[in-house]
């Protein structure tokens, strides 16, 4: 859904405020490729972190989508999330690199437990008990892809599987994971998806 000037996209966020989804999954294909191309430069190789933060973004502005109506320029307002929250990552990357002893008491110590924070807490609360409603093999196959980082070919290696049938069990998994966070959270089905995409961060 293209924005075509303030009026539309006040309306837009209205309707995002008041908790339609559909207006969530608006907001979200019109400015996810506008911060991954901000982005991009500044994580580039890493994939990884530049998904990450794009994750982290819209379940944020799903969880606090009541304020964005009031934000004047919103592409600088997700713009400047996304250079803070990338900021944050490569400062957390370097105290790892540096072996810094301390590290786990500063970072309690500088953490609030915020509104946002516990509502986050929750959608993962839901995904894990997703994660344990799927049959055996099911989420065996989930969560050597999610929580262990290994490929489809480590996978069926290391199951004894054929890869077709990792990778259909997988699509299943994911698929019914997304649903099941989207129901029990009452979230658009994107949230659902990034959430996913968040346990093994």
């Amino acid at each position: 859904m293209p924005f075509k000037g303030s009026y539309e996209e006040k309306e837009l966020l209205s309707r995002l405020a008041a908790g339609d989804k559909s207006a969530f999954d608006a907001f979200y294909h019109y400015y996810e490729p506008r911060l991954r191309l901000f982005l991009t430069p500044f994580t580039r190789p890493d994939g990884h972190m530049l998904n990450m933060i794009l994750q982290d973004i819209f379940v944020k502005c799903w969880i606090k989508r009541a304020d964005l109506a009031a934000i004047e320029h919103l592409e600088h307002y997700l713009q400047r999330m996304a250079k803070n929250r990338l900021l944050d990552l490569l400062k957390l990357q370097k105290i790892q690199l540096g072996h810094i002893g301390n590290f786990a008491r500063s970072q309690e110590q500088s953490l609030e437990l915020t509104r946002d924070q516990l509502q986050l807490k929750e959608y993962m609360t839901i995904a894990r008990q997703g994660i344990d409603a799927l049959p055996e093999r099911r989420r065996q196959i989930l969560t050597l892809s999610v929580f262990e980082g290994l490929s489809i070919d480590e996978i069926a290696s290391r199951m004894d599987l054929s890869r077709d049938v990792v990778k259909k069990q997988l699509q299943k998994a994911r698929a019914f994971l997304k649903t099941w966070i989207s129901q029990k959270g009452d979230l658009p089905a994107i949230v659902g998806g990034l959430i996913i995409g968040s346990l093994q961060n």
